[in-house]
This record gives structure tokens, C-alpha cells and sequence, in this order.
């Protein structure tokens, strides 16, 4: 009876202990559960940027072939281009603290161009050449930042890419200051010539460098000088098969913007997760 009772008493530790490790095994196993993870940002690093321009051409350069009759080429003198005011955005992406890239569209109102010749040295009579250019342009843009004092942050970039410029309203008309400076009678205006409008795309490319003022709220005020080169520009022929044409135009641009951070992120997906290791939800 003895030996039963002893028996008895020895199974029932044993399953008292097999349970006690089974707790403890299942207490670890809770223990090495992973912590609670916080959604995934998508979109970090992005902004977008508006902007309003005012676009000084500089002065450009007489692209006009020579006659193929072989007579000489008189050169246009007095090129002008009026300044313009322009409008833009972009979207762009922080790489880093210092380093961010965007992408920009500009679109230029149509300066006046305006142009001279006369191969009488202006004695006996000129010619007048006159448009419009129409000025788009689309850049991808590099800039570092230059470090951030009392909230403005100093930053340096460029740029390569496209521009379009289209040629319009452009025509000639010469006046006379003696008769028969055109071997026809009388003095004055001549009638106008008109010359077609043309579009040309081509390469361009810029320089940068401006400062940023957070405002607050992932919100920047953005103020810059850029230079932008923009290739060349010219009309379609007229009925004589004379046109206008231009090269080296350049535009020293003051730009006045906004940019808005989505600091974080454009949207959260709940499906993602990320583990943070050093968060122990049972500390």
C-alpha cells in the first residue's frame, strides 16, 4: 500500500513538472513573438514645386544664311528680345540631407523680338524684322544644398533638357528714307511681308543657385537666379525665301516658388509592415 501510495505521489510530481516546463516553454515562445511593427511610408523624400518667372533674354545672334544668289548677307543689328513672365512646376525627390533632384516644366509668355539692317548703313533707308517667341522648356534638375542657417537653406544645381520655341507673328518690312532705296518711288513704309510660324526643339541645359525659407508644415519659400541656355530659334520662309533666324538665345531667369514636403510620406499601405527590433512590446 505503501509503495502504491509512493508510486502515486511520484507520477503526479512528474506531471506537475512536465506542466510547469510546458508554461515555460510556451512563456519563451511568447517572449520571441515579433513586436508590433508600424506601417511602411511610401513616398518619402517627394515634393512638389510651383513657380512664377521673369525671364531677361540675353541679347541673341544672327543665324540668317547667306543668299544662295551669292550677293552679300547685310547682318541684323540691334537684336532684342523683351523681357517675359513665365509660370511652372515640378515634382522632385531628396536623395538625401544635402542632395535632391527634380523634374520642371516652364512656360514663357511670347517676347517681342525685334531686329535691324540696312545696307545703305541707315543713309537711304532699313529693314525692320519682327515676332514673337513662344518659350517652353522641360528640365531635370540636380541641386545640393549648402547646409541651413536660421531656417534658410543656400543651394547650388543645374540642369539639361529640352526646349521648344516657337516662331510666330514674325515679319519684315523695309522704309525708305530716300525713294528708290528699294528701286521703287516714294519714301516711307513698304508693305509687310509676312514670314511662317516655326517651332524648334532642341537642347538646353542650366545653372542655379538660390536659397530656401522653411516656412513650416513641409511648406519652403524658394527664390533663385538661373541661367538657361536654349539653342536656336527660326521662322519658315517667305515669298522672296528669306527668313529670320536666331542662335545663342539665353535667358537669365529670377524665380519665386513654393515646394511642399511630404515629409511623411504620399500614402501609407497597411498591407506593409516594418519590424523595429529595438521596441519589446513585454518590456
Amino acid at each position: 500500500m505503501a509503495a502504491f501510495r509512493f508510486r502515486t505521489v511520484t507520477a503526479f510530481g512528474l506531471m506537475l513538472a512536465a506542466q510547469g516546463q510546458v508554461a515555460i516553454v510556451h512563456a519563451a515562445d511568447l517572449r520571441l513573438l515579433p513586436p508590433t511593427s508600424a506601417p511602411v511610408a511610401i513616398g518619402e523624400g517627394w515634393y512638389l514645386r510651383v513657380d512664377a518667372t521673369v525671364s531677361d533674354y540675353a541679347r541673341p545672334r544672327d543665324a540668317t544664311s547667306a543668299p544662295s544668289d551669292g550677293s552679300p548677307l547685310v547682318p541684323l543689328t540691334r537684336l532684342n528680345l523683351d523681357t517675359a513672365p513665365g509660370y511652372g512646376g515640378g515634382v522632385g525627390y531628396r536623395i538625401t540631407d544635402w542632395l535632391r533632384v527634380d523634374a520642371t516644366i516652364d512656360q514663357r509668355t511670347p517676347s517681342r523680338y525685334s531686329a535691324y539692317s540696312s545696307g545703305s548703313g541707315f543713309v537711304t533707308g532699313y529693314n525692320i524684322e519682327s515676332g514673337q517667341l513662344d518659350i517652353l522648356t522641360g528640365l531635370v534638375n540636380v541641386y545640393a544644398d549648402l547646409g541651413t542657417w536660421w531656417g534658410l537653406t543656400p543651394y547650388i544645381g543645374g540642369g539639361i533638357g529640352i526646349a521648344d520655341k516657337h516662331f510666330a507673328k514674325a515679319y519684315t518690312q523695309t522704309t525708305c528714307i530716300l525713294e528708290f532705296c528699294d528701286n521703287n518711288p516714294g519714301t516711307g513704309l513698304r508693305d509687310v511681308v509676312r514670314r511662317p510660324s516655326r517651332s524648334v526643339t532642341s537642347m538646353a541645359w542650366s545653372l542655379t543657385g538660390g536659397v530656401a525659407y522653411e516656412i513650416g508644415g513641409g511648406l519652403s519659400l524658394d527664390t533663385s537666379y538661373r541661367y538657361v541656355d536654349l539653342g536656336r530659334a527660326k521662322t519658315g520662309r517667305d515669298t522672296f525665301g528669306f527668313d529670320s533666324r536666331l542662335k545663342d538665345l539665353a535667358s537669365h531667369e529670377v524665380r519665386v516658388g513654393l515646394r511642399y514636403s511630404f515629409a511623411n510620406g504620399l500614402g501609407r499601405l497597411p498591407g506593409l509592415t516594418s519590424v523595429t527590433s529595438s521596441q519589446n512590446p513585454y518590456e
